[in-house]
């Protein structure tokens, strides 16, 4: 999900010295306020909030009327922007009161959780998992089943392992293969639990369930669980919040990686400012791990039938194209399949989703995974996914939700995989 850091030059660098002393952001007192534009007056009003006052950060775009907009707000910059939104005439309220608490029960219930599984062997897919337990688990089932293979498909800014499973029978070189990638953007915890939650039920249950005993015998699945580990590593040592990866530049770190693909880069939502948080890069590929997403379909070709892209947080389940409201030639095979993957989703506990074209289902963006996807690589079935919730808890999904978010995907994946087999 797009997430604009406006927080000022002064303010970045505030963040980048505390960051060098080891010190952890401390978001207390700030808010999440939803705006709702009622008309197309309202609306641009919100627009320019967004382009001209570098204090707010919106979590959501200001794309429609009537959908809402999360915007992050300091403590002293809230009452300002309440007296803002009123004096336009746009419905508001406080949608997260302290962001700072949210994060600080997270933490507690990711310890409590980590103290009751002590003991336990088993890994706990209701837990949220730093980067290093997520490779451990994933080098641990590679050991105990034939099925999982773990391989690095590159290595980051921070040299970290880019670590991708693999889970095939070996046994057709030709198999399709479904590729996914997931949490390329830091913060988006829900995003690597319920692509570890993938791997798991294709590795486990092969030879028990028969539609996965189908799929495993018709698919090599290829995940990477997190895609962005400097980021996401970040986001749990420092800021909770961070979206990118974290390679320096002359003023601030990190680069969109969801913005450093080929396809329309550096056009409409896309930032050339180095600290903004949609920044993308100084040149196409010019990041490790979007580099090494575009190097596995590569080695795949011609075999790769659907790539996916796993993010929170917003419901939605989108195609291509994300650049342009123009809509591909067979988007209406897109949309068929994409609709079955809504329902077999929605049907498991009742979650709504959204589904169309990118641009006009979220917001136009460009050099994103999904339109390499398709207009590079020729993938028909290029999604991106938005998991739960709507902005209740936004980038803080409660770990309650975990297992819920994780199935319920699930099923939705396995509805599409099944149909396009």
């Amino acid at each position: 999900m797009r997430f604009y850091y406006y927080v000022g030059i002064a303010t970045i660098f505030l963040l980048n010295f505390s960051s060098s002393l080891g010190e952890r952001v401390d978001y207390s007192g700030h808010k999440v306020v939803r705006a709702r534009a009622a008309n197309v007056v309202q609306l641009s009003y919100l627009r320019h909030l967004q382009s001209s006052d570098e204090t707010l950060d919106f979590w959501t775009d200001p794309y429609r009327v009537g959908k809402p907009v999360d915007i992050h707000v300091t403590p002293g910059k809230y009452e300002s922007l309440a007296r803002s939104l009123n004096s336009a005439g746009i419905q508001h309220h406080i949608k997260v009161d302290d962001i700072g608490k949210a994060e600080k029960e997270e933490r507690q219930t990711i310890e409590l959780r980590r103290e009751l599984a002590k003991n336990q062997k088993a890994f706990d897919f209701e837990n949220y998992h730093t980067y290093e337990e997520i490779v451990a688990y994933m080098e641990q089932l590679a050991l105990e089943n034939s099925l999982v293979s773990v391989s690095s498909i590159g290595t980051t800014f921070e040299n970290r392992s880019l670590t991708m499973a693999t889970i095939s029978t070996g046994s057709n070189p030709d198999k399709q293969v479904i590729v996914f990638e997931c949490a390329v953007h830091a913060r988006e915890w829900a995003a690597p639990s319920t692509c570890l939650w993938f791997i798991n039920e294709l590795a486990t249950k092969y030879g028990i369930d028969s539609e996965i005993t189908q799929l495993v015998d018709g698919f090599d699945w290829k995940i990477t669980p997190v895609t962005n580990p400097d980021g996401y590593t970040y986001s749990w040592t420092t800021d909770r919040l961070w979206r990118k990866n974290r390679k320096p530049s002359s003023t601030c770190y990190g680069v969109d990686i969801n913005r450093n693909f080929d396809t329309n880069f550096g056009g409409l939502g896309a930032s050339d400012i180095a600290c903004v948080d949609t920044y993308h890069g100084p040149y196409s590929f010019s990041e490790e791990e979007s580099s090494a997403v575009r190097d596995v379909l590569i080695a795949n070709r011609p075999r790769v039938k659907a790539a996916i892209s796993i993010h929170t947080y917003s419901q939605l389940w989108m195609s291509p194209y994300a650049y342009t409201h123009d809509l591909p030639l067979e988007y209406d095979e897109m949309l068929r399949v994409m609709a079955i993957g809504v329902q077999a989703l929605q049907n498991t506990y009742g979650t709504q989703y959204q589904y169309g074209n990118h641009a006009d289902t979220i917001y136009i963006a460009s050099g994103t995974t999904v339109d390499h996807a398709y207009s590079a690589e020729g993938i028909l079935y290029a999604y991106l996914l938005e998991l739960r919730d709507t902005g209740e808890f936004g980038f803080q999904l409660p770990a309650s939700q975990i297992m819920e978010t994780a199935i319920e995907t699930w099923n939705g994946i396995k509805a599409v995989a099944l149909e396009i087999l």
